[in-house]
């Protein structure tokens, strides 16, 4: 072992780093836009969270509920990633100017993306699941499947926002914006399609299912939304092309369907994955379903855009 290794065993500065006051700041900040967020879905829904969650412990509500807290933390993750850059404070020391712009930054972008959520979640419920009111079967038939697919898309949507917002702005704040709305409402459409997809290659009628409580078909779907959506922001963190991405979007939907089909004759071979969700409502193996379609996404990101 040479020198410069072992005093890198016994170095300070790493462990002084973690000292940092600033990060203790930006905790907090991100606690009160979890908070924010919170007040925000209130808001935006006809019902009430805490009602909902501890009178009538409502499970769908829960599990609808976890994906937008988590796609949340997803925006937050990535806005503390990187600085952001504006323009320059006057009469503030550099030091300070850097810290209240990545801090400015972080609640402005945080809250956009919050705002996008809601969008989502309108989508969600309007076109995604059209034929069902979202909230009829989240808040009177506590319908853990609505629930499931609500979560996927919350989480999906936000590696999507959060993917638009990385990397070095434009200079220009409207600019910035316009281009996340536009990776935003793109991703939207893909998830729209992949739906259609989805449906075509399953034995069963999604919407039904899900209408008809069947936790299992939410689960498996809801899950590769989110597969969807680390697999299309894997692309737009590397490439702005539009044309680029409708092309990774083909590719992933053709190995998300292989992926399905293995599956099913590979990893469950007992007895075929569509009966299993549809007709045994087996929500376990809708589980192992999006867990591979999580873990391909994780793999081609790797491959393709290391």
């Amino acid at each position: 072992m040479d020198t410069t290794t072992l005093s890198s065993f016994f170095g300070t500065e790493d462990a002084v780093s973690l000292l940092d006051p600033s990060a203790v700041v930006f905790l907090a900040v991100s606690i009160l836009i979890l908070w924010i967020g919170k007040l925000v879905n209130d808001f935006c829904t006809p019902y009430q969270l805490a009602h909902e969650l501890t009178s009538k412990d409502n499970k769908a509500i829960a599990v609808s509920f976890s994906g937008y807290m988590l796609a949340i933390t997803v925006i937050l993750w990535g806005v503390l990633r990187q600085d952001i850059p504006v323009e320059e404070l006057a009469n503030v020391d550099p030091g300070k100017q850097l810290f209240l712009r990545d801090l400015g930054g972080t609640l402005l972008w945080s809250l956009f993306g919050i705002l996008l959520l809601q969008v989502a979640r309108v989508i969600n419920d309007k076109i995604l699941l059209s034929r069902f009111s979202n909230v009829k079967e989240l808040v009177e038939d506590q319908n853990i499947g609505t629930g499931a697919v609500q979560a996927g898309a919350y989480v999906g949507s936000a590696f999507i926002i959060q993917a638009a917002t990385f990397g070095e702005s434009s200079g220009s704040l409207v600019r910035d914006i316009l281009v996340t709305l536009a990776y935003f409402f793109v991703s939207q459409l893909a998830f729209i399609l992949f739906a259609m997809v989805y449906q075509k290659l399953s034995a069963y009628d999604l919407h039904n299912e899900i209408e008809r409580d069947n936790a299992a078909a939410g689960v498996g779907f809801g899950i590769t939304l989110s597969a969807v959506g680390i697999l299309l922001s894997s692309y737009i963190v590397s490439s702005s092309s539009i044309l680029g991405l409708a092309l990774w979007f083909v590719i992933c939907v053709f190995l998300l369907s292989v992926s399905r089909f293995a599956i099913d004759r590979v990893i469950l071979p007992g007895s075929p994955l569509d009966e299993e969700i549809s007709k045994d409502r087996n929500w376990g193996a809708a589980l192992i379903e999006g867990a591979a379609a999580i873990g391909l996404a994780l793999i081609l990101t790797t491959l393709f855009h290391s």
